[in-house]
C-alpha cells in the first residue's frame, strides 16, 4: 500500500479488516514516519546479512 500502490480499500478486503483499522495503521505510520524509516532499514540489513551468508559455499565436510 505504501510503496506497492494498493488502495486502503484493497488492503483491507484482502485481509478481511474493516477499512478503518487499515487508515489507522496508515496514521500511525505517518504520525512515526522517522520510527519507521529506521525499522525498513534494520529490516533490510538483517535481509542483507541472510543473503550474504545464505550464499556462501558450505564448507566441504570431511
Amino acid at each position: 500500500m505504501i510503496d506497492g500502490g494498493q488502495s486502503p480499500a484493497h488492503v483491507a478486503d484482502q485481509f478481511d479488516l474493516p477499512i478503518s483499522d487499515v487508515y489507522e495503521a496508515l496514521s500511525y505510520y505517518y504520525g512515526h514516519i522517522e520510527e519507521m524509516r529506521d525499522l525498513e532499514r534494520e529490516n533490510e540489513a538483517a535481509f542483507d546479512r541472510v543473503r550474504e551468508v545464505s550464499l556462501k559455499p558450505k564448507e566441504p565436510v570431511q
